[in-house]
């Protein structure tokens, strides 16, 4: 049995999926496996901040009571009046964005100017005719070459809209995990009140969303009984099919007869690489590796009891899903440090994963943390890790955030 951190780490070295070229759009929410460089100065011409007036350094008129400039003929949209450089005592209507012709010394905003036919004149007042004043200059906000996204940073909304605005349409990314999830148990029902015997799903509903939340791509769902033959032949479909980046069961993980999972796993010749963890709930989670034609498939299974099986996807499933987008390894197994504001109970055995709220003073119990229960994680914010001895009140502790929470990352900011 291996500890948190041995199975975390095991997790975290999975290796990442292989780089794919995508569009912009698609990539968003890839981690980048190619940094992405300006392919021109942005901006790559200079441009107007303000509707206004293009101006050249000198005016016709020197008084500073009397400031005047001639205007050229022609429309701020035409692309050749723009184009044209500007002489010396001469004005050109400009846009905001447009392109400003040579020999802009300032823009002056059009709130500042008079026009009388051809002549234009400045307020006494208007700062606008000092040098430079409402010209954004090219390459202000880069160089042509600059890093504006290193490899390895995901691609967020924002990244790709800065790639777009450097001429980029296409990047390289480490996709987002397809994962095919696989719930087991001849006693889950889906609707209504369950029956004596029967447990109500809580895994199909919860794990898309999670999953999701955690990176995957698209989360497709299968039913099965507690078969292990079926299982069996389930798994190996799903695994030669080859659409799947990571198979999640549900179920059936423990070492009874009535436990599908393991032998499962032994008829398809897989490799356990996490037989079971030091903890408490979620000790019979296990990561394995089914063998498939272009190399092995993660399998990740978590226990059937819901604060067990949700344990077990905080532990192994976080780390687990950021090795195979490409996330920095330091990233992968990233824990949250907190102070305990009242006593933190351990388990009798290795550590315990203790459902937990933040609160003014740290964090407390949340209640509700036994293996079968699902309250105490649905008011947790994080699951601390607690070692056996416990934690004393006002002792640091270290956290996992719970994924697919509301407020998981705001808790942190204080």
């Amino acid at each position: 049995m291996l500890t948190l951190t041995q199975a975390r780490d095991r997790a975290a070295a999975a290796e990442s999926l292989s780089p794919v070229r995508v569009s912009l759009q698609d990539g968003i929410g890839g981690v980048l496996h190619s940094p992405v460089r300006a392919l021109q100065d942005i901006p790559h011409v200079s441009t107007s901040a303000m509707d206004g007036w293009a101006l050249t350094a000198e005016p016709l008129a020197r008084t500073e009571a009397d400031r005047g400039w001639e205007l050229r003929a022609g429309s701020a949209h035409s692309p050749a009046v723009r184009q044209s450089p500007l002489h010396p005592g001469e004005a050109t209507a400009v846009l905001t964005g447009s392109p400003l012709p040579q020999g802009t010394h300032s823009v002056l905003r059009a709130e500042h100017g008079i026009t009388e036919g051809q002549q234009l004149h400045a307020l006494s007042t208007s700062p606008d005719t000092a040098p430079g004043r409402n010209v954004r200059l090219a390459g202000e906000e880069c160089r042509a070459q600059d890093l504006l996204v290193p490899a390895g940073a995901m691609l967020t909304p924002a990244r790709a809209a800065v790639a777009a605005v450097a001429g980029h349409d296409h990047v390289t990314v480490i996709p987002r995990p397809e994962v095919q999830l696989v719930l087991t148990g001849e006693e889950v029902t889906t609707t209504g009140i369950p029956a004596p015997g029967q447990v109500r799903d809580v895994f199909g509903l919860a794990l898309p969303q999670m999953l999701t939340q955690m990176g995957a791509a698209s989360v497709d769902a299968q039913r099965l009984g507690d078969d292990p033959q079926v299982l069996a032949a389930t798994l190996g479909e799903v695994a030669q099919a080859g659409r799947a980046d990571l198979i999640i069961t549900s179920g059936g993980t423990a070492h009874s007869r009535a436990d599908a999972l393991r032998p499962a796993l032994e008829m398809l010749g897989a490799s356990l690489v996490v037989d079971s963890v030091d903890m408490r709930p979620g000790h019979p989670v296990l990561l394995a590796q089914l063998p498939r034609r272009k190399g092995p498939l993660y399998l990740l299974g978590l226990p059937g009891n819901p604060l067990a099986g949700f344990s077990g996807l905080t532990a192994l499933g976080v780390p687990l899903l950021r090795a195979l987008r490409g996330m920095d390894p330091q990233a992968r197994t990233r824990v949250l440090s907190a102070t305990a504001a009242e006593p933190l109970p351990g388990a009798r055995r290795g550590v315990r994963l203790l459902p937990v709220r933040r609160g003014s003073e740290g964090m407390r119990p949340a209640g509700h943390s036994r293996p079968h229960m699902m309250r105490g994680l649905a008011d947790a914010d994080a699951l601390a890790i607690v070692p056996p001895r416990g934690v004393a009140e006002g002792d640091p502790v270290e956290c996992l955030p719970v994924p697919g929470q509301q407020a998981q990352e705001s808790i942190w900011d204080a």
